[in-house]
């Protein structure tokens, strides 16, 4: 049985395969964009400081020539913030204003599942 840690559903591969640090540094590196996963990795490629060459060669080795879109985890950030505002007793309509959000997002995030636990805590 696999451990919940509150990684998207997108991630789980990585995180079977090489492990949660893998999956959240490459959040936390690369969410919100389209990845494409190089066939081979000259020296000096980033991915050598970001996940060690060891871990670099084997994640262009696995997803040789994919591409692959990196979720960013910041939505489960902004369902506590309105949770947040709403418990402090803000409506939704100035919810949507004090974040920048149309009121349609913000009831769907309120409406939403409970969230898991945040991954990157510090982020906002």
């Amino acid at each position: 049985m696999v451990e919940e840690t509150g990684l998207p559903a997108s991630l789980e591969d990585i995180e079977l395969v090489f492990g949660t640090g893998v999956a959240v540094k490459l959040m936390q590196h690369y969410g919100g964009r389209d990845v494409l996963f190089p066939k081979s990795l000259k020296a000096g490629h980033e991915w050598f400081k970001i996940f060690g060459e060891e871990t670099a060669y084997k994640l262009c080795h696995h997803l040789s020539g994919q591409r692959m879109y990196v979720p960013s985890g910041r939505r489960v950030s902004r369902r506590i913030e309105i949770k947040k505002l709403e418990e402090a007793g803000k409506k939704r309509h100035e919810i949507c204003r004090m974040l920048d959000l149309s009121e349609r997002h913000i009831r769907r995030l309120s409406n939403a599942d409970p969230p898991p636990i945040p991954l990157f805590p510090d982020e906002t």
